[in-house]
């Protein structure tokens, strides 16, 4: 296997996943066409081409195929809100999140309402009793597409259901008769991993740590906070939380380790197996029961196959070095899951591979320990920056030191304990719960630092740069993690710094920016001058308490490099949307917030609606009513908003800009006469770099 062929298959992946589905009848053309090329390659005498073109038509047709069948499973849109009665079997563990208990579930419906099967991402509010993975239920529930909010710079859930062949969402009907268990069903690796995270948490009394913890063991990462998140993003160590390659290799090694030691006391039992045979086995095998019990993600699965690949090699005495494992788990990968590029885990995990085999693999002679480490850290942290940019539209500026001293810390010590820790719960459970206690006290020295980190005002760099950018960001950033000339690879890492000083364009003076949110039952929109910015509720509803605000709106002001709110109007006082409030003037700050009543207690800088009726900025002519409900006028464009709707009136007609059907609407408004541009979030909607739809 060659390097040259798996990029091939991979590109062929690739080129499925970019062809709108469903498929028209020009792609089988093309494939038709791409064949015949092979076969006159071959009969050319050219084997490379020919080569390189069955893998490219290969990777193709894996992927057309895996999207043809995702997308027959889904639930149509036609039939969203549908109260049906499954028969569900419990295919996750089942966390707590925002709007109740949630879990994936493989349904059958009832005969008479299709007989369909297929996947569904589960919410259950106060469910009595709780759901086992592994279960089998009976249940009421309402069905809806997968269908989810679409802003810039936010998370594409679609592209995630999608990816997890989750195809549909549905609500169980709370204090239904028809929701029954059936029976206990048969599950064990699930089930052993949901009784290590409950052992965790009772045995862990901090709530943060415990989830942490059960992150590391078993690679559940539903119990982690908000906070906890915004930390390990702020400071790069996402990467950290999950059970990444570095763990999988860890715990082989340990194995292997071990394995040698057994090796020397069973000799005499042993002697028609190598000692380095037999390591290597017990290595590959305890390496793919971690990696089972950490969910098989696509990192482990990545660290699995390059690990077997070279232990095997070496084994047989083949001179295949780190390039040919790599191009295998490369292949393995997406003949496991065509679509495990639509995950941004898929080019995270390849990427930090590719860099440090590029950084270290060329090198004639071997550097201090410390400089080779320094080297490679630097070298990782750069080549991610375009994947971190297309993937999350952010850089941390802080990972670069705090992975330094994190990823020792974790690999060596936090890992190692919780890894032995699990492995003596059944046989030890005092020591068990002693390791536990001491990771809990080791993630409690260790927090307070990492907080520290992610506080720094420039530890996470917020860009949404043009699609051209990336021309220019991905051949720099590959030439500075090359064994070049430090000169040369020092101005190609200078050709990415200007990104992250880059000032997003301010409207003219006589335009103004408009960003209505998708926000579902929630109202966010944001305005823009070419002097000051206003916000126009939070996007928050019942139960949201300013996760709307903190995840949607927040995250654009800041790739807009607004450093302060000018104004917050805010139509209703609720508890949701002063929480919103908060976390806007927490981040960013704000000079006003208006308010429909008066704010008991509120900050000093609330003041009514109707004492600033209308006022003026560059130019944009503002005008409130007492309900907050606001008129922006523009020459001879008028923007009304209201607490859930929003209109445009450009003199030509009237438009309702809804948000939930189009996705999040930009515009832009003018003075002259038909200066109107405006760009929704489902237009051009690319299949399925952002999402299917």
């Amino acid at each position: 296997m060659t390097l040259a062929a798996a990029g091939a298959f991979l590109a062929g992946a690739l080129l499925a996943l970019a062809v709108p589905t469903p498929y028209p009848p020009h792609a089988a053309l093309a494939v038709l066409l791409a064949a015949l090329g092979a076969a006159l390659a071959w009969r050319a005498g050219w084997p490379l081409a020919t080569v390189l073109a069955a893998w490219l038509l290969a990777g193709l047709v894996c992927a057309a195929v895996t999207t043809s069948l995702r997308l027959a499973e889904r639930w149509p849109q036609s039939r969203s809100g549908e109260r049906v009665l499954v028969t569900a079997r419990v295919a996750s563990i089942p966390v707590d999140e925002e709007y109740g208990t949630a879990f994936d579930a493989l349904l059958t419906l009832d005969p008479r309402a299709g007989g369909q099967r297929l996947r569904a991402r589960i919410v259950w509010v106060h469910p009595q009793p709780r759901p086992q993975v592994g279960e089998r239920w009976q249940l009421a529930v309402r069905l809806r597409a997968p269908r989810a909010a679409l802003n810039p710079n936010g998370p594409d859930m679609e592209r995630v259901w999608f990816r997890d062949r989750v195809g549909a969402l549905g609500t169980v009907l709370p204090r239904s008769p028809l929701n029954i268990r059936l029976d206990p069903g048969h599950a064990p690796l699930d089930r052993l991993r949901a009784r290590i995270m409950r052992r965790i948490a009772a045995t862990v009394v901090d709530r943060d740590a415990a989830a942490l913890l059960g992150a590391l063991a078993v690679g559940v990462t539903g119990d982690m906070s908000r906070e906890q998140w915004r930390v390990f993003n702020a400071t790069g160590t996402t990467h950290l939380v999950a059970i990444s390659g570095m763990h999988v290799t860890l715990f082989a090694v340990i194995a292997m380790a071990g394995a040698r030691r057994v090796w020397r006391v069973a000799g005499r039992w042993c002697t028609r197996l190598r000692r380095e045979s037999f390591a290597a086995a017990l290595g590959i095998v305890t390496a793919a029961g971690y990696s089972l019990l950490a969910g098989f993600s696509v990192p482990t699965q990545r660290t699995l196959l390059m690990l077997s690949a070279w232990l095997i090699a070496r084994h047989l005495a083949r001179a295949h070095g780190a390039l040919h494992a790599f191009a295998v788990a490369l292949v393995a990968v997406l003949l496991l899951d065509p679509l495990a590029p639509l995950a941004s885990g898929f080019w995270l995990s390849f990427g930090a591979v590719a860099a440090i085999l590029l950084a270290t693999g060329a090198r004639l002679g071997r550097a201090h320990w410390l400089h080779e480490a320094v080297r490679v850290q630097c070298a990782v942290t750069i080549a991610l920056v375009p994947v971190t940019l297309a993937a999350f539209g952010s850089v941390s500026l802080a990972s670069l030191v705090v992975n330094a001293a994190a990823i020792p810390l974790f690999t060596l010590l936090l890992v190692p304990l919780v890894l032995a820790a699990t492995a003596a719960m059944a046989l030890w459970p005092a020591l068990a719960t002693l390791l536990l206690q001491l990771a809990a006290w080791l993630h409690a020295q260790l927090w307070p630092w990492l907080e520290a980190a992610a506080d720094w005002p420039h530890a996470l760099v917020q860009l949404a740069p043009p699609a051209w950018a990336y021309l220019l960001v991905v051949p720099a950033a590959g030439m500075a993690v090359l064994p070049w000339p430090r000169g040369l690879r020092a101005t190609a890492a200078a050709a990415i710094l200007p990104l992250g000083f880059a000032r997003a364009l301010v409207p003219a003076a006589d335009e103004i920016t408009v960003a209505v949110f998708d926000v579902g039952r929630g109202q966010a929109v944001a305005i823009r001058t070419a002097d000051g910015v206003l916000v126009h509720g939070t996007g928050d509803s019942f139960g949201t308490e300013g996760r709307r605000m903190a995840r949607v709106v927040v995250p654009w002001l800041r790739t807009q490099r607004v450093a302060r709110v000018d104004d917050l109007v805010l139509p209703h006082l609720y508890r949701d949307y002063a929480v919103g409030a908060a976390e806007l003037d927490i981040t960013l700050g704000i000079d006003r917030i208006l308010v429909a009543r008066p704010w008991p207690g509120g900050p000093q800088r609330a003041v009514t609606c109707d004492a600033h009726a209308g006022w003026t900025r560059a130019a944009a002519h503002f005008a409130l009513t007492a309900t907050c409900d606001m008129t922006v006028t523009v020459g001879a464009n008028r923007l009304e908003v209201t607490g859930k709707e929003v209109f445009l009136d450009t003199g030509a007609g009237r438009q309702h800009l809804d948000s939930e059907v189009r996705g999040a609407i930009i515009l832009t408004l003018g003075k002259a006469a038909g200066a109107v541009r405006r760009r929704d979030a489902r237009d051009g909607y690319p299949w399925p770099w952002r999402a299917p739809v």
